[in-house]
């Protein structure tokens, strides 16, 4: 639970800074009005009940609503798409938002993906655009920009990532991020649309 608790307080602390630059499109005038059991139900949308049903479950102020036994950790998203881009992670993406986070504020991280732990991270609701080229990218003119649906992201060293696509729009997984530390593929489970 030590673990859990390290890396909750990283990921809040830092995530509205970056989240702050990928922004979603909806009305956020009633994310203040949400119950705690209303937050805890988007959360736990991100996975299946077997998964969720047992997992940590943290508010977008890093608030903990219900301890968890299973190792893992949902989320509804993090400011300013709270309650929009719930995800449950396990163990190893634990460390990799860690890691990530770190990486996002300037600071010095200790991720490579050719010896971390395999990890699967469940976002069955979707998430907001990123580029798939660049981690950091914030400027939607530049990259290839992707908004998944449901889909599954897995850590695994990117030498086993070889066959798989970079492109999202390729059809079935895809690699994202090659090239950074912080790679990793995505597992759409819905056809992937371009963006408009």
């Amino acid at each position: 639970m030590k673990k859990i608790m390290g890396f909750l307080a990283i990921f809040i602390m830092t995530s509205s800074a970056f989240a702050g630059g990928h922004t979603h499109t909806h009305d956020d005038s009633d994310h203040k009005h949400y119950t705690a059991e209303e937050i805890m139900d988007i959360a736990m949308s991100a996975a299946p009940e077997n998964v969720s049903g047992n997992a940590t479950i943290m508010g977008s102020d890093g608030t903990i609503l219900k301890e968890g036994v299973n190792g893992w950790v949902c989320m509804p998203g993090t400011p300013p798409n709270e309650n929009v881009n719930p995800m449950c992670v396990d163990p190893a993406w634990q460390n990799w938002l860690q890691e990530y986070m770190k990486a996002v504020n300037g600071e010095s991280y200790s991720y490579d993906s050719e010896s971390a732990s395999f990890g699967v991270s469940y976002m069955l609701v979707g998430d907001i655009p990123v580029d798939n080229n660049e981690p950091f990218n914030q400027d939607r003119s530049n990259g290839i920009w992707v908004a998944e649906r449901p889909h599954l992201m897995l850590l695994l060293p990117a030498s086993m990532m070889d066959d798989l696509p970079r492109d999202p729009y390729a059809g079935g997984p895809y690699v994202m991020w090659e090239g950074s530390d912080f790679v990793h593929v995505m597992v759409p489970l819905e056809v992937t649309e371009p963006l408009k």
